[in-house]
């Protein structure tokens, strides 16, 4: 169980990388038990038609896919409010994420949603620069980390592995440098 200081991770996959992408997939959690993950349903959303076939290569769901069986926007947001609103919530991609964030509550007539999300280097910085006697050296021990989790979580591209290299990634620093 993780209690409400510690950081959520959040990762989301789209149509597209364009413009006029939409979330299709969201998951967030705080630790290796504590990982949600959804489809989302962009059968809410009129704008919603974009939809890359390169996309689709990567995270391997398909239109149909996410329309069928996709949780409706406006849940998804409802869950992710209940989930993480006032919770410092991480990701390794904050400015997409936060695009996708805003359209998904903005597609459901949610509003804004009520946390931001923080690219997770700037979390692993804070533990580590007291650590650190030079930036450089900071820059180096953040890239070994993320080659060192990404060896133990090497599946991507769907949102709940993506959340799970994140929490690798957190807990590698947590336990060499708590």
């Amino acid at each position: 169980m993780t209690g409400d200081t510690d950081p959520i991770f959040i990762d989301f996959e789209a149509s597209s990388l364009s413009g006029s992408s939409y979330p299709i997939e969201v998951a967030w959690g705080s630790g290796p038990e504590d990982v949600h993950s959804c489809l989302i349903s962009p059968a809410q959303c009129h704008d919603c038609i974009d939809w890359d076939d390169d996309s689709e290569f990567l995270h391997g769901l398909t239109r149909r896919q996410v329309l069928e069986q996709g949780v409706p926007m406006d849940k998804v947001c409802d869950l992710l409010t209940d989930a993480l609103n006032g919770r410092q919530v991480y990701s390794d991609a904050n400015g997409y994420d936060n695009f996708w964030l805003e359209k998904l509550f903005h597609a459901a007539g949610k509003g804004r949603p009520g946390f931001r999300i923080r690219h997770v280097d700037e979390l692993l910085c804070e533990r580590l620069a007291p650590f650190m006697v030079h930036r450089r050296e900071l820059v180096e021990a953040i890239e070994e980390l993320h080659k060192a989790a990404r060896d133990k979580v090497p599946r991507r591209h769907r949102a709940g592995w993506d959340v799970r290299f994140l929490i690798e990634l957190w807990g590698m620093v947590c336990r060499k440098w708590l």
